[in-house]
């Protein structure tokens, strides 16, 4: 049945090609979700994603929640198509690109239908599957009581017991739909019998290229549209309406007083002095499409309320998103990217609403937003910079300040912070109910008041924090049930904690926890014991070296940098305020201070050490913030080298004078 009698054109290869191409890429894409959410879990989302051979996510979770009312777990499910599925997706792109050197007849009738069949025969196995599991159903399950209850969804929203279900077809499913409707397309510009000859020679050949290219629209950059006062479209709206998937809107100057709504892939671009003004009222830009841009706006005057996630942009459910260079003035929440995968917001200026921080929204929220990438942004004004249930995010060159949390994070995996800067918030920085994260180069600085901390860590299992600042802090760091897991640890490197009333407080649940090469300097104390137990707060050093202790009083006589008598921090002061509370009234004043001196003085007084470093620094590491911060200003030695010179001068002439009088 193979032959070159009757030639593809080159439409038709096109088609069979793209074909083929959206087929082995949706093999590494989900092709199906479901999300569950309950009161239980706060803001905590469980998901599920299907893949042709695999099922990921909360799966171990929700299974323990499906055994109370007799669900079967869904590894037992569909366990024939997870087997064969890969190997059968292979078969079909061998197909696609088998299909140009078939012969018009039944066998490439039938390989097109085989391809157009793939999406709808993935969804009705789904389907099948979720009614087979509704009808077997445990009946000795402790909640067997509500079976009658349980029902499930291919797509939309739905309730089971207090659980809000949220099913979806994802990026995978819609990529076998493009597939199929390039089989499709084959077969109407190729035609599935032969035709005759006069049609051969009078065929038109533009059909199958302009077959091709309907199919590859996706692909071909788009046409640009202009609005203005003077243009085409008068209002942003108009032209999304008038607008094709690809195409580019270009706003010229102006206030366009107006919600707009972008439900298709469009490139939004406006030029300097381009605003767009909600006037006070709901949502000013929404987007609700996946790979969409909008970039160089000042969008401003969005609505108040917390309730409707009232924002100056929002991305919902539309992934691959692109917001980029504008400014957000008078917004509730200034940028939101819910549900919405691997968006990359980049160089925006975000200014909140004038509001009593409780009712105000966040600056920057991501919200289930996995790959997501945060960089070069600044927020005032705002309550936080959120980031939950977004795993695999990076935000870089951050700028946050004026708010309550900076950087408010739960419930994320597996993400990256560098060289942001977190200052004069209530705190600096909340991380909690999170795994395998890395901070570097941040700076957390000015967080002051009752419970205001650089940088607070809760239930933090595997995190990294290296080269960080933790400057003018009522706490520098807090650390809370850090790490959780039992096999799971937290290393803090090269960070700078100084001028805090507290460098590091530690509850005593927080074990595992390794200090290294930090340097820990003007604190008005140290370290915080946060509980009564003192069995494990931190080890605090590793491989032969501690931290830089600036009330170190040790010496270095072999000159291999670290001391030679361990480094003992010994808090007289906080004993008596763990038998007597009453007494941490006298705290920070020189009451305290006296009873630490007289500890040091009369060792018979001396308590059991708070923390020891075995291997403490004399010297602040050379790679460290702190010593390169020092050695780069050469100038301000050098001044106070020069202004002490002179006060000796002026104290010896001073002495001549009054000998000579």
């Amino acid at each position: 049945m193979l032959g070159r009698t009757q030639r593809t054109s080159r439409g038709g290869l096109m088609l069979a090609i793209y074909a083929a191409i959206l087929l082995a890429a949706s093999a590494l894409l989900p092709w199906w979700r479901m999300e569950s959410r309950a009161p239980q879990y706060g803001m905590r989302v469980l998901w599920v994603d299907v893949y042709p051979g695999r099922i990921e996510g909360d799966v171990k979770e929700i299974d323990g929640l499906g055994h109370y009312v007799g669900i079967a777990p869904m590894g037992t499910m569909a366990p024939v198509e997870r087997a064969v599925g890969p190997y059968a997706l292979g078969f079909a792109v061998l197909c696609a690109l088998a299909l140009p050197f078939l012969r018009r007849g039944w066998l490439r009738t039938s390989i097109a239908a085989l391809l157009i069949a793939v999406p709808g025969v993935f969804a009705l196995d789904l389907w099948c599957w979720q009614q087979w599991a509704i009808d077997h159903l445990d009946p000795t399950a402790p909640m067997s009581n509500i079976s009658g209850r349980i029902r499930s969804q291919l797509l939309g929203e739905y309730s089971v017991a207090q659980f809000h279900v949220h099913a979806m077809f994802e990026a995978g499913f819609w990529l076998t739909l493009a597939a199929a409707a390039n089989a499709l397309a084959f077969l109407w510009t190729e035609g599935v019998r032969a035709p005759r000859k006069v049609e051969v020679e009078r065929a038109p050949r533009a059909a199958p290229a302009m077959a091709a290219a309907f199919a590859l629209a996706p692909l071909v950059y788009g046409e640009s549209l202009s609005v203005g006062p003077n243009e085409a479209f008068r209002s942003i709206t108009e032209a999304v309406r008038a607008a094709a998937p690809g195409d580019v809107i270009d706003v010229r100057p102006g206030i366009y007083r107006e919600h707009v709504v972008v439900d298709r892939a469009l490139e939004l671009r406006g030029a300097s002095g381009a605003i767009i003004d909600g006037g006070g009222a709901g949502t000013v830009v929404l987007v609700s499409v996946a790979a969409c841009t909008i970039r160089g706006f000042e969008v401003r005057g969005s609505g108040a309320s917390l309730l409707e996630e009232d924002a100056g942009i929002k991305l919902l459910r539309a992934s691959d998103c692109v917001v980029d260079e504008n400014r957000v003035d008078d917004a509730l929440f200034g940028i939101m990217a819910k549900s919405s995968p691997r968006a990359t917001l980049r160089g925006n200026r975000v200014v909140g609403k004038d509001l009593p921080i409780p009712r105000q929204g966040d600056g920057i929220r991501l919200h289930d937003a996995n790959g997501s990438l945060v960089e070069d942004n600044t927020v005032e004004k705002s309550r936080d910079l959120v980031i939950w249930q977004s795993n695999d995010c990076i935000a870089r060159r951050n700028v946050v300040r004026g708010g309550r949390y900076g950087l408010h994070y739960m419930y994320c995996d597996d993400n990256l912070f560098e060289d942001n800067v977190f200052e004069d918030n209530q705190t600096g920085g909340a991380i909690m109910y999170s795994r395998r994260l890395v901070l570097r180069r941040n700076r957390f600085s000015g967080s002051r008041g009752p419970s205001a901390y650089g940088l607070l860590v809760k239930m933090g299992d595997d995190v990294v924090a290296e080269d960080n600042w933790f400057v003018d802090n009522s706490s520098g760091l807090f650390l809370e049930d850090s790490p959780s897991a039992r096999n799971a640890t937290c290393v803090f490197r090269r960070n700078v904690l100084a001028g805090n009333d507290v460098g590091v407080s530690m509850s005593s649940t927080s074990a595992r926890v390794t200090f290294t090469e930090n340097t820990l300097v003007a604190n008005r104390r140290q370290v915080e014991n946060l509980g009564r137990d003192r069995a494990d707060l931190g080890t605090w050093s590793a491989a032969g070296r501690g931290n830089y202790w600036d009330d170190y009083v040790g010496f270095d006589a072999d000159g291999d940098g670290t001391g030679d008598t361990p480094h003992r921090l010994e808090q007289f002061f906080e004993e008596l305020t763990e038998r007597w509370p009453a007494v941490a009234l006298l705290r920070m004043g020189p009451a305290s201070q006296a009873l630490e001196t007289a500890a040091r003085a009369f060792p018979i007084v001396q308590p059991k050490p708070l923390i020891v470093d075995e291997h403490p620094l004399i010297h602040p590491p050379a790679n460290s913030l702190a010593a390169r911060d020092v050695a780069r200003q050469p100038l301000l030695s050098l001044a106070g080298l020069v202004a002490l010179s002179l006060s000796v001068v002026c104290i010896v002439r001073a002495r001549s004078v009054g000998g000579l009088a």
